[in-house]
């Protein structure tokens, strides 16, 4: 298996009993002799029992991360994929398209081209060494981008602490201290404190005073009325 005939690869005859999926999903509506005919004429995958081990001789399955002697490949970016995950995300017997769960392309379709080659082995190892570099340096970047933001608030907190500190400066002979700074901003604040104090007093004896003039205009209609209810009796 793996030798090639006329510039395409030979495969080995298909064991009957990897015809049919192996119970890793149900698979109520698929056509058993439809995919039985896709397996043999290579233009599925096997469905072999996926071994949890990993072995230098077998392929994971980026859907169920099983290990298979060979798998499926995406038609589009070329992924793997063991034939039982493809089933259950796209049936043979099914017309509607599928979206590829790697790079979502739309109509999503695989091809068989049988166990890998150490070549081709050997190139996606390089290719994944690559990402996972690719992936280190954005990280690198990402926590360097966010260690420059943080220190970049920090110079922006200090620098706001010191502009309210020398709001009001003193005049110390040109200079200003946190401390006089601050002995003005608390000068400030008992300043209004005490002018609210005194706008309460002002407001209690005005109501006071009203309180008072009201009494003696009362108390003088009420003489009034008094002695002219006596001059209306005297009156001849």
């Amino acid at each position: 298996m793996g030798n090639r005939v006329g510039g395409r690869r030979r495969r080995s005859p298909v064991d009957e009993r990897y015809t049919a999926p192996q119970g890793l999903y149900p698979h109520p509506d698929i056509d058993l002799k439809k995919l039985r005919r896709l397996i043999l004429e290579a233009k599925l995958a096997p469905c072999h029992p996926g071994a949890d081990d990993p072995r230098p001789d077998l392929d994971e399955c980026p859907i169920c991360f099983l290990f298979y002697p060979s798998l499926n490949r995406s038609k589009c970016c070329a992924k793997g994929i063991c034939t039982e995950c493809f089933l259950q995300m796209k049936s043979p017997t099914s017309c509607r398209p599928t979206q590829c769960p790697y790079c979502k392309m739309l109509n999503y379709a695989v091809e068989y081209r049988g166990v890998k080659t150490k070549e081709e082995k050997g190139v996606e190892q390089i290719e994944e060494q690559r990402v996972i570099e690719a992936q280190i340096r954005m990280r690198h970047q990402e926590l360097q981008d966010d260690a420059e933001r943080l220190k970049n608030k920090q110079v922006a907190a200090s620098t706001d602490e010191v502009t309210i500190a020398q709001v009001e400066p003193c005049d110390t002979g040109g200079t200003s201290t946190p401390a006089a700074s601050g002995a003005q901003g608390n000068d400030a604040v008992s300043g209004q404190v005490q002018h609210s104090e005194l706008l309460l007093k002002n407001a209690e004896r005005l109501r006071q005073l009203r309180i008072i003039i009201s009494t003696w205009i009362l108390k003088k209609l009420c003489l009034w009325k008094r002695f002219g209810f006596l001059y209306k009796i005297r009156k001849p």
